[in-house]
């Protein structure tokens, strides 16, 4: 989560940014199911997906 706060929040829109909070409010196994499967549809998909780019890409 540290590597969303890092590279993403500061730009996020409000919305995406409480919905990071939401996402934090998950249970660690749901959490990590959705990072290691990032094509199972939840509302947090647009954050998974920024949270594996930038753990792929570093940026």
């Amino acid at each position: 989560m540290n590597t969303y706060l890092l590279h993403h929040y500061d730009a996020a829109e409000a919305d995406e940014q409480q919905l990071f909070g939401d996402l934090l409010q998950e249970q660690d196994p749901i959490i990590m199911d959705m990072l290691n499967d990032p094509e199972t549809p939840s509302r947090y998909h647009t954050i998974i997906r920024k949270i594996r780019q930038t753990l792929i890409t570093g940026a």
